[in-house]
């Protein structure tokens, strides 16, 4: 048990005080805790919890700190016990697996062991000045023990050669003490009284001791050891923990004696110790005075002065022996993955320090500024350039934008530039060092280059290129005079070096395996070094050793230029990335550009040939070549591949602007304001944009041009005008490419140059066809004239905007049209194979406009959202229904195909979109449903299913609730129509028709439109099916789509490869659309949303309140539905799971009733509340008869004289011949002819009864005499029937006693009547507290009456009213129902509410009311207990009885002295009865005798 910690304290402190027994202090992984070593409950405090996995720890008794390491979090932490348990990192960088932990208390340090980096590390008790002092002939260093006193420190080794050792404290005087019979030392631990050292092996499962140099050695416990991990001793007893018992131990420390458990069941127990002041005593050291006066670490020592100075890991220190340095003089630079490592040169541990530096996500090349002292590094995935301080302050971002790969990255130390390659934009860039000024160098045949280097001194820069011709390069710092050094025996020359004292290019390629040289020259190539070199990429020099990082031996290495004697650095350390060796303050050199930036405004370059001043883009150098300033004009101009720009200004014309992926540009125009060039390529059939520094270069519109030869920009309206001469239109788009519309398309031959006014709003264009000529309009493509006709072809255009000039170089001109910038409201969409185009109708009848949506695969229907403005489509290819923005933006896949092995499950072929629900409904091909989806994607569920149902072409009807679909079966096609649920289900058309393709709904007009395939029809009705009409029938070839828009109906012609239209309302008035429209699949037309229809509309808020599917009822009110899986809640609103259902029976889709016998499924009466068990009935086989309601029946009871249909259908028109002895009822039943005026309703219809006077009596025959005896037998059964008869009206007649609903329930209605069981519902109107009562009439009324006497919703619990759901509720079980022949299984059937193995097919009552009587009744004394019994019992129950009807007898309710229905103790209750009142079968009947 865990005490709190507060109790745990004080306990603590009254220990310490009493000095009873020592507190063990130890990690347990999750928490650090304390034991009272000898307490009586042996009850553990926890110190700090929530840890993630504590392995050592250690104390500091005089400052009250605990420390201990975390292997997972790869940290060293602390707490002060008094302090609620908070936590402090002391060490958080540079650990992998600290596996072991001690506190120096005198000197007040903290050392620790870690088994993955095999070092052994000391700091400051806060962390400070960490310093490695071990890293060499260590394989898996864990515990660790030290002895201030004397200076010495331990440790075990766990290895390859295990072992103990012992050294100086300062890292002096190591030696092995202990290395034979060891294996796994895992536990050490000083007795600092006795001089004697502990260590327990988890191998060998044995504790030894030995003097503190290794001698004389004993065992303490030997043999019976499971797992020993660390311990501690104080006093006479020793302590231990075991991984396997999980539990401390102890033992007398010198014979291992008296040993017991301490605490058991932890968690997992790893490092312990003995929290007591004893275990730390005080001692005076040299270092107490003035730190030794050591500047930096005072570390103790086992021999005089007994202690040395020390400096952090990489600095050394200076010759008094006390004061370090400021800093390592030559650090090796690391670029990892994730993160940035600096490496000290200085010493020879070489240890890798990690740079505290945030957010670095993939660094690749590093370099060194010695001037200010910034680390600069590029990052590939945040696409950047940053910068910080050598320690890791200071972080800045530089470079954001037009990076795409940065692999290389140089400084200039002196002009104070940064250089970088970039292989995604395959450029060479600069800047200054702050990222200001930035300036493309070279941008033209670059491939991939990668590593940068530069020599200030000279003014040259070097680089590589692994591209397919790699190469490395070198050019003046201004990046002219370019020059290719070495282009043959290249692979991958990733790593670069430059050794500026000797003029010598050094690189390593990852492809030859090589390290090679040659003098900047060029010349004097050879080989370094070509042995195990797997893979080179970070590259550099400092001194007479190059050094490099290799990413398949995840090492860095390092070789002597001259000597060629190579020397790991580092080893086993992934992610390796670029490399600098550098001197951290060392800088040399200078040139004119140091002194004032050269007398630069912005950059300055050094070179050969002297200064060169240079500008960023979009600045241009004045005449003195020092000031760059922003020109006001300039001029550009294309040369194919090249965009060139020239100041009107200044003398320096023909600067090239760096574009990327230029192929042949044509028309030029640009946007001051936003300082953007535009251009169109005819080669890559593109208009694209950058800015005039040639960065974020983009396309603008790269869909559906073939040759646009003309473009302009309205720098006021912001829109983009182009010409292409090919598609003979002109057209226009927002800048950046957005709402795209075709404004002149007609009367247009051969448009080229195009130049706009826009302060006029006017447009000019030239054209080259058979009469050129120039033509203007307004800039919506109306009012166009043509200005001049006699002219040869205009190259191009400009205007002259303050004399009002137009000037041309061969002009030409055409007329135009327009349509408005928006996305047109109302429009048409069809669809090809791989493309979706929109056409805007007009007097003009627009074109079509393909829009910009990629990945289009065998399109095969389409559909639009007005209100989200997106396009849904099916794909054929990949069987899903996806969507996007016009413009391509935002694709979204809404239907999907889960994964591979389900691809065949789902095959869309057409949908239709509720938009007020936000649902899609779509057919499948494959599972023959009709599925609803949500338009997020969401699935509903399967709304439409059968055994022989094939449906296909689908148009909801949102509005009046209703959907339409064609049903291909097998036998004929059909058009149906159905509730968005799947109810209602109505065949409109089966004949006439053979594959009818496309549906389509016009909800104003009230029509329904369809065309048929393969009769080549196009038809319409009413959306009831009345007033069915031929539109259209003749030249048909191939019709397959269907849509309305406007006053017209439109559809695609695939073999035509047109569209075509006809007046919606009579067919007149045929027009073709379009033409040449190849593989066209599809076609859909939008129309803008009626916002105040839509808000009436009672699903468009919220869906209606719905779950799952909302429909919209006649009074405008919404009605909620649910897919086949699931069924309505009660609350009318909630879909939820269905109630589980016998085989036998049929399941109910909503409403009060479950389950109902299967056989009275399609009977013809509705038993479901739904009255879904009369929905979607089968066709009868051919060994079947079907009744005149739907039910089917064995084809042998048709005419069988007994009624089988419900509607007793299959005795009608029957032509019966009765045998002689045989009498003929009304109905054509026979029965025995003595059976006529017996008094019994034999017959059926009870003809056989009737006109029973002396005159229609039957001729009996006279019996012999020896028959006579019978006569007084057939009287007294006849006696005994009246009197039963008698009996039973009696029975009725004392149930009119009860009054009112207030009044008591007579205990003779509880004893005379058959039994029923408890699950009939209430109807709507009886409302809680008010009990419905019995029928007030007469018993012979109602049985009189020409309702039938078996009122099935008695039964069911159904009522004509709706009525609340109780969905997935089970039935009650029948309370200890008495013996009757009721509750025979052939006569009285509880399947409808009870599942059963065996359940009977036979209807309850139904022997009864053939006979037209009630069912017998129970006897009162067969199981009942006199009680009486109240109205307020039998309500109090969650079930009870609708007594008002009057249609049958009811059972009698369950015995009063059921536990359920009464509180008196007079009947036991049965064994079914003492469980859950809810229950699948009917009970046993109760063992209560009969009371009377």
């Amino acid at each position: 048990m865990v005490a709190p910690l507060g109790a745990a304290l004080f306990l603590c402190c009254c220990l310490l005080c009493a000095r009873a027994s020592p507190l063990l202090l130890f990690a347990n992984r999750r928490d650090v805790r304390m034991v009272d070593a000898g307490g009586s409950k042996l009850e553990s405090m926890v110190v700090v919890s929530g840890l993630e996995d504590a392995a050592a720890v250690d104390f500091h008794y005089s400052q009250g700190i605990i420390y201990w390491t975390d292997v997972s979090e790869e940290s060293i932490k602390e707490t002060v016990y008094n302090h609620s348990g908070s936590q402090q990192n002391v060490v958080i960088s540079g650990l992998v697996s600290p596996d072991g932990l001690a506190c120096d208390w005198i000197s007040k340090k903290l050392y620790w062991t870690d088994s993955e980096t095999n070092r052994i590390e000391v700091a400051n008790l806060n962390g400070t000045y960490r310093k490695v002092l071990f890293w060499q002939d260590l394989d898996q260093p864990r515990a660790i023990a030290l002895d201030p006193a004397h200076g010495y420190m331990y440790w075990t080794d766990w290895g390859e050669a295990p072992r103990i050792e012992r050294a100086g404290m300062d890292g002096r005087m190591r030696k092995i003490i202990v290395d034979s019979d060891i294996y796994w030392p895992n536990g050490l631990t000083v007795d600092l009284e006795e001089q004697k050292l502990y260590w327990a092996d988890a191998k060998l499962s044995f504790i030894h001791r030995a003097n503190l140099d290794g001698s004389f050695r004993q065992k303490v416990v030997e043999g019976s050891l499971t797992h020993p991990f660390a311990l501690t001793v104080a006093g006479d007893t020793l302590y231990w923990t075991d991984w396997q018992t999980r539990s401390i131990h102890a033992c007398n420390k010198r014979t291992g004696e008296k040993r017991r458990e301490i605490i058991g069941s932890l968690y997992s127990p790893m490092d312990i110790q003995v929290f007591s002041q004893e275990r730390q005593p005080h001692l005076n050291t040299p270092c107490d005075n003035g730190n030794g006066g050591c500047s930096h670490l005072c570390l103790l020592s086992p021999r005089d002065p007994f202690y040395s100075c020390a400096c952090p890991t990489g600095v050394q220190l200076t010759q008094d022996g006390k004061t370090c340095k400021t800093g390592a003089d030559d650090v090796l630079l690391l670029a990892r993955r994730t993160d940035l490592r600096r490496i000290s040169l200085d010493m020879p541990d070489f240890t890798d320090i990690v740079l505290q530096i945030d957010d670095i996500r993939h660094a690749i090349a590093i370099d060194y500024d010695p001037v200010e002292g910034y680390i600069y590094w590029t990052d590939d995935e945040v696409k950047a350039i940053r910068r910080a301080y050598l320690d890791g302050t200071g972080a800045q971002t530089l470079v954001t934008t037009e990076i795409k790969h940065p692999d290389g990255i140089a400084v200039d130390w002196i002009a104070g530039n940064l250089y970088w390659t970039d292989t995604g934009t395959d450029r060479i860039e600069v800047s200054r060092l702050n990222g200001t000024s930035r300036k493309i160098l070279i941008s033209e045949n670059l491939d991939e280059p990668r590593a940068i280097v530069l020599n200030p001194l000279t003014g040259y820069m070097y680089w590589t290129d692994w591209g397919q011709n790699p190469k490395i390069e070198s050019a003046y710092l201004d990046g002219t005079e370019r020059t290719v050094l070495v282009n043959s025996s290249l692979g991958w020359p990733n790593g670069l070096a430059l050794d500026m004292l000797e003029g010598k290019l050094y690189w390593g390629d990852a492809k030859t395996d090589k390290i090679e040289v040659l003098n900047v020259d060029g010349t004097m190539r050879r080989t370094i070094l070509e042995d195990k070199l797997p893979h080179i990429f970070g590259f550099t020099l400092l001194g007479d050793y190059i050094y490099w990082t290799d990413w398949q031996r995840r090492s860095i290495e390092r070789v002597h230029k001259v000597r060629a004697s190579r020397e790991i650095i580092i080893d086993q350390l992934p992610d390796l990335m670029g490399l600098k060796a550098a001197s951290v303050s060392n800088t040399f050199g200078t040139n004119p550009c140091a002194d004032n930036n050269g007398g630069c405004s912005h950059l300055c370059f050094f070179s050969p040939r002297g200064v060169q001043c240079s500008c960023p883009m979009g600045l241009e150098l004045l005449g003195d070549l020092r000031t760059c300033i922003i020109p006001e004009a300039f001029l550009v101009f294309t040369s194919r591949a090249t965009i060139h720009r020239i100041s009107l200004e200044t003398n320096n014309n023909g600067v090239t602007i760096p574009l990327t992926g230029v192929k042949e540009a044509s028309a030029l125009d640009f946007d001051v304001s936003d300082n953007r060039i535009y251009w169109t390529d005819i080669t890559l059939k593109t208009i694209s944009r950058a800015f005039m520094n040639g960065s974020s270069v983009e396309h603008v519109i790269e869909f559906g041009l073939d040759y646009p030869e003309g473009m302009a920009v309205d720098w006021m309206g912001k829109n983009l005008y182009w010409a292409d001469t090919v598609t003979n239109r002109i057209e226009v788009a927002r800048l950046d490419g957005q709402f795209r519309q075709v404004l002149i398309w007609k009367d247009l031959d051969n448009p080229r140059s195009l130049a706009l006014d826009p302060a006029k709003g006017y447009m000019y264009w030239t054209e080259w066809g058979g009469k050129p000529r120039i033509v203007r309009a307004f800039m919506d493509g109306s009012n166009s004239i043509t200005l001049i006709d006699k002219l040869g072809r205009a190259n191009d255009l400009t205007i002259d905007y303050a004399d009002q000039r137009l000037y041309w170089t061969d002009l030409d001109t055409s007329m135009i049209e327009s349509s408005n910038m928006m996305v047109p409201s109302s429009f048409l969409l069809f669809s090809q194979k791989t493309a979706i185009s929109r056409m805007v109708l007009d007097e003009q009848q627009s074109p079509d406009l393909i829009l910009p949506i990629h990945g289009l695969r065998n399109v095969k229907a389409i559909g639009y959202d007005p209100l989200d403005k997106l396009i849904y489509w099916v794909d054929g290819r990949q069987n899903v229904i996806k969507r996007a923005k016009d413009d391509g933006s935002q694709p979204f896949v809404v239907v999907s195909t889960p994964n591979q092995s389900q691809a065949q499950e789902k095959q869309p072929h057409d949908f239709s979109m509720d938009i007020y629900s936000h649902s899609l409904y779509w057919t499948c091909e494959t599972t023959n449903t009709i599925n609803v989806n949500r338009l997020n994607g969401e699935t509903v569920g399967i709304v439409l299913r059968g055994d022989h149902d094939k449906p296909r072409a689908i148009a909801v009807n949102a509005e009046r609730g209703y959907m339409y679909f064609t049903n291909m079966q097998e036998r004929s096609a059909k058009i149906e129509r159905a509730a968005l649920d799947g109810t209602e289900r109505e065949v409109l058309f089966t004949t006439g028709l053979i594959r009818p393709v496309a549906l389509v709904v016009d909800n104003k007009l009230g029509k329904l439109f369809w065309v048929d395939a393969d009769l080549k029809r196009i038809e319409s009705s009413d959306l009831s099916g009345a007033n069915r009409i031929t539109l259209e029938d003749s030249n048909l070839l191939q019709p397959m789509g269907l849509t309305v828009l406007g006053d017209h109906l439109y559809w695609i012609d695939r073999q035509q490869q047109m569209i075509e239209r006809v007046e919606k309302t009579n067919g007149f008035r045929r027009t073709r659309i379009q033409g040449r429209i190849a593989h066209a699949t599809g076609i859909h037309s939008s129309e803008p949303v009626d916002m105040d229809e839509y808000s009436a509309h009672p699903c468009s808020r919220d869906n209606g309140g719905c779950s799952h599917i909302c429909i919209a009822k006649g009074d405008g009110t919404p009605r909620c539905s649910c897919p086949v899986h699931l069924v309505l809640l009660q609350n009318l609103l909630t879909c939820g799971e269905p109630p589980t259902c016998s085989p036998e029976q049929f399941t109910c889709a909503t409403g009060e009733i479950d389950c109902i016998p299967l056989s009275w499924r399609c009977d013809g009466f509705s038993e479901c509340e739904d009255q879904s068990d009369e929905q979607d009935c089968p066709v009868c086989s051919a060994n079947q008869f079907q009744c005149e309601k739907g039910q089917c029946i064995e084809a042998h009871q048709r005419c069988n004289g007994e009624h089988d249909c419900q509607d007793k259908s299959d005795e009608m028109g029957c032509d019966s011949n009765c045998l002689p002895n045989q009498f003929m009822c009304s109905n054509g039943q026979c029965v025995m002819a003595t059976q006529k005026c017996d008094s019994f309703s034999d017959c059926s219809d009870g003809s056989d009864e009737l006109l029973c006077n002396e005159f229609g009596k039957m001729p009996i025959q006279e019996t012999p005499s020896h028959n006579s005896a019978i006569v007084p037998v057939i009287s007294v059964l006849m006696s005994a029937f009246v009197v039963a008869g008698v009996y039973f009206v009696c029975q009725r007649v004392v149930c009119q006693r009860y009054t009112g609903p207030n009044g008591p329930f007579p205990h003779e209605y509880i004893s005379g009547t058959p039994h029923v069981p408890l699950n009939f519902l209430t109807t709507r109107n009886s409302q809680p507290g008010t009990y419905t009562g019995i029928s007030r009439k007469p018993i012979i009324s109602s049985m009189s009456s020409g309702a039938p006497l078996y009122d099935r919703n008695h039964v069911t619990g159904a009522s004509s009213s709706s009525s609340s759901s109780t969905k997935a509720t089970l039935y009650p079980q029948i309370l200890n129902p008495p013996p009757s022949p009721a509750t025979d299984r052939s006569l009285y059937n509880t399947e409808v509410f009870y599942s059963s193995n065996s359940p009977s097919t036979t209807r309850s009552y139904r022997p009864y009311i053939t006979r037209g009587i009630a069912p017998p009744t129970t006897p009162c004394s067969t199981d009942v207990c006199d009680s009486d019994y109240t109205t307020s019992r039998w309500k109090a129950n969650k079930y009870y009885m609708d007594l008002n009807s009057d249609s049958d007898p009811y059972p009698p309710p369950p015995t009063p002295r059921s536990q359920y229905m009464s509180a008196e103790e007079s009947c036991p209750p049965s064994p079914t009865t003492e469980r859950s009142y809810f229950h699948l079968y009917p009970p046993p009947p109760s063992p209560c005798t009969d009371s009377s």
